[in-house]
């Protein structure tokens, strides 16, 4: 007898088998948004971060502009001078040597410490009009400026170049420093404040034109700012702390021979009421006044130094 084929048996569909191919996962969107999100935080505060460092680095450019070109010079005779020698051997600093006419031991020399904008060619109207005061003159170019050496000029550099040229002065051309004045305009109003009353020795002290607000226009005081600016900013120029730290005879220039500024005036003026006396200020308040500045600087030369005093028992004999 023929067997007969047992039927397949039908699966209902609970009965199916199941597959053993793993699932795909499913990613939360909202564990995407949450990374997304992290993700552009902290490249935020790294471009932040990064921002601030780039302020920190070269915040020095919002006050001092420094040009190494040098196409004018003095009209009286004066010699280059190359001083302050590096580790290496190699002067550092440039300056020009401006003498007076039949000077004499005691004639005055002024110190010269430009505002850090340009180089030595940009004052020479200036060096011109104080070789006229019968003095002395010698004036600078800090690191970073004109033939002097790198690296870029900060506030502490144009100090230390500051009291190199002092140096220089008083070691290599053996000048008494009772015989010395520094000079200070725009921002080297600063230095020559701090010179003046880190040595005793030196006897009075000339302001021309400073800037009290430099700091606050450079770190945008009383503006909206996204970055902590007064954190930022190194160079600081406080000329009121500079003044305050002088005791000694000081002329005060309120605006210069060539020209002035208004907004400038009234700020020198509000500096100078509170800078301690002795002090003479003098305001030209126009244009063309080449006369009244050579005046004004001989009279204080004449009044304060040793040579005045040498030249006024001459002339009472």
């Amino acid at each position: 007898m023929k067997e007969m084929a047992s039927p397949t048996p039908q699966r209902t569909p609970d009965q199916a088998p199941r597959s053993t191919a793993p699932m795909p996962e499913v990613v939360d969107p909202r564990w995407l948004l949450k990374a997304l999100g992290i993700s552009l935080g902290v490249a935020a505060i790294l471009g932040y971060l990064s921002v601030c460092l780039l302020v920190y680095l070269g915040g020095w450019q919002l006050m001092l502009r420094p040009i190494a070109k040098i196409d004018v010079t003095p009209s009286a005779p004066y010699q280059s001078i190359r001083f302050d020698a590096a580790s290496t051997g190699s002067p550092r600093l440039t300056g020009w040597w401006i003498p007076a006419e039949n000077a004499a031991p005691t004639t005055p020399t002024i110190l010269y410490l430009h505002d850090g904008s340009g180089s030595l060619s940009s004052i020479v109207r200036k060096l011109n009009l104080l070789h006229m005061a019968q003095a002395n003159v010698f004036a600078l170019d800090y690191r970073g400026y004109g033939q002097s050496s790198p690296p870029h000029p900060t506030e502490a550099h144009m100090a230390e170049d500051s009291a190199a040229a002092l140096e220089y002065l008083t070691e290599t051309r053996h000048l008494p420093a009772s015989t010395i004045v520094p000079y200070g305009e725009g921002l080297g109003a600063v230095l020559a404040a701090n010179l003046a009353s880190s040595h005793a020795e030196i006897p009075a002290l000339i302001v021309d034109t400073p800037d009290p607000q430099a700091f606050a226009r450079a770190t945008g005081e009383g503006k909206a700012r996204l970055l902590p600016m007064r954190l930022l900013v190194q160079e600081h120029f406080d000329l009121a702390e500079a003044l305050a730290a002088s005791h000694k005879p000081k002329l005060l220039l309120v605006d210069g021979p060539f020209g002035y500024d208004s907004q400038r005036t009234r700020e020198n003026n509000a500096a100078f009421r509170n800078a301690p006396d002795p002090k003479t200020t003098v305001t030209f308040g126009k244009v063309g006044a080449e006369n009244e500045y050579v005046a004004a600087v001989t009279r204080f030369l004449d009044e304060y130094l040793p040579h005045s005093q040498a030249v006024a028992a001459r002339s009472s004999r």
